[in-house]
């Protein structure tokens, strides 16, 4: 993602960038090494993860052009100038409400000429096979189904991640895409004044995970009619 938004955006002046659901901040902390000029701020929904994105924030040479605020993304409110690029990695799809309204707001937060760079899974056999098992999954929540979950995940991935943090993932195995990036997605985008200039396959990391690709797009002065 970090290499994506390196390619579609400016390098020799100074940019806004917005990361929409930035976890614990590891894509902006990358961008600002890579963009010396850039004002980078991060919005998440979890205190916890704004809280980690902070400290990490605190000791790095970027520390001044860095911010992270807990946010609902819907709720949040643009205070200055609209952002040069909003990046968003395998976020979209996890964001309930209307689809064209997320897309105008995303659109509307963005400077004209600005670009939306974004990760979310796309239209396949194997991600509605995923989204029907996790809706199975959600009506029958319970904690043995959270003790199975966590039994799995150390199967898949035991060496890259501690028990603690397969535990702070269970949510997610009870949460279908909100949206997939198909047709419905691009008029949507379309119709917010968002127009696609490139589309990339993602490698897969895990059986566990959706299937992703990253699209690109730039904000056109109006939106379509």
């Amino acid at each position: 993602m970090r290499d994506l938004v390196l390619a579609h955006v400016p390098r020799d002046r100074r940019i806004s960038v917005l990361d929409v659901g930035c976890g614990t901040g590891s894509l902006l902390l990358r961008l600002a090494d890579a963009l010396p000029a850039a004002a980078l701020t991060g919005v998440d929904v979890s205190p916890a993860n704004v809280r980690a994105a902070r400290a990490q924030q605190a000791a790095h040479p970027a520390a001044a052009r860095l911010e992270f605020e807990t946010a609902d993304y819907f709720a949040y409110a643009v205070a200055a100038a609209p952002f040069d690029a909003i990046v968003t990695d395998g976020v979209l799809h996890l964001i309930p409400g209307d689809t064209t309204i997320l897309l105008r707001k995303l659109a509307g937060d963005m400077a004209p000429g600005g670009v939306l760079v974004c990760s979310l899974p796309y239209d396949c056999a194997y991600n509605r096979a995923f989204a029907a098992l996790r809706r199975g999954l959600r009506v029958v929540r319970a904690p043995w189904l959270d003790e199975i979950i966590v039994r799995v995940g150390r199967l898949l991935h035991g060496r890259q991640m501690t028990d603690a943090g397969l535990r702070e993932r269970i949510p997610y195995m009870y949460m279908p895409p909100e949206r997939m990036m198909n047709r419905t997605f691009a008029a949507a985008a379309s119709s917010a004044g968002l127009a696609i200039v490139g589309q990339y396959p993602m490698k897969s990391t895990s059986l566990s995970q959706l299937k992703h690709c990253a699209m690109v797009f730039t904000r056109t002065t109006t939106e379509a009619t």
